[in-house]
């Protein structure tokens, strides 16, 4: 005899398809507790119960005085591979759309000059994008290029066309290798608004220099995405076997520390 599922299942199973199928999209509000009951015909603990489920999962998540809201799907990202962001999504199966918000050449600033080789107060060409996943903000980017670059660069359609296939196809470039840094931040006002976030909100922000076949540093990039929107997937071994006291160390062997928040600029 086939054992009855909880009720408490039920409704989790309930909301779970009507959230995978799009009938609750991210950032939908649910009815309130009471309402749901009433709707499902439950105890507020029954429902809760439910909502516990669907938290455990991250369908769901609760702000406090605000009320239970469909999350966003959080984007894994393997740092270890060199590839595309946007490319990845796509891959994925992501209906990924870029929004171009600005490109002009201007006087870099010194950690712009100094990722790029160059002197300083050198003229660069600064693009900045925004990545949206299904509309919802996911990542604002902001590409320097040396203005030796830039002028070819800055005629092309930044909105359709990856800024790696105008280096390859249009200069000639191959990306070869890159170095990037990914840190904890808080996000600054402008960078918040772009992301439909709020301001001082926890973000990862990623600094990638890339490199051209002959070792030229030729993109510097600033990546910010929400932390609530991104994870970072590694694999990890232990220096002294699975039950060592060794830290965690990455497969490239180095070890991991944990990011240390800091403020946008």
């Amino acid at each position: 005899m086939r054992a009855r599922v909880p009720r408490y299942q039920e409704i989790a199973e309930d909301l779970r398809a009507r959230i995978q199928d799009g009938g609750l999209a991210p950032g939908t509000r649910l009815d309130t507790q009471r309402q749901l009951a009433v709707s499902f015909g439950v105890t507020l603990m029954t429902l809760r119960q439910a909502l516990d489920v669907l938290e455990r999962e991250k369908l769901i998540e609760r702000r406090h005085g605000l009320g239970t809201f469909v999350a966003a799907p959080s984007i894994d990202y393997d740092i270890l591979q060199l590839r595309r962001f946007a490319g990845d999504l796509s891959a994925k199966g992501e209906h990924v759309t870029t929004r171009l918000l600005g490109c002009g050449f201007v006087v870099g600033a010194r950690r712009v000059t100094t990722a790029l080789g160059l002197g300083h107060g050198a003229r660069v060409l600064a693009v900045e994008r925004l990545r949206l996943v299904d509309e919802r903000p996911l990542s604002l980017q902001r590409s320097f290029l040396p203005a030796r670059l830039g002028e070819d660069v800055a005629r092309a359609d930044l909105a359709l066309t990856p800024l790696a296939q105008i280096l390859e196809y249009k200069l000639g470039i191959t990306v070869s290798r890159a170095r990037e840094v990914v840190s904890a931040v808080r996000l600054g006002q402008r960078e918040a608004g772009a992301l439909d976030a709020a301001p001082g909100a926890a973000a990862f922000e990623s600094e990638r220099v890339s490199f051209d076949a002959a070792g030229a540093p030729v993109v510097f990039d600033r990546v910010f995405i929400p932390g609530d929107r991104f994870r970072i997937t590694r694999e990890l071994s232990y220096t002294d076997g699975p039950m060592g006291t060794d830290r965690p160390m990455g497969v490239g062997g180095e070890s991991l520390t944990p990011p240390v928040p800091k403020e946008t600029e």
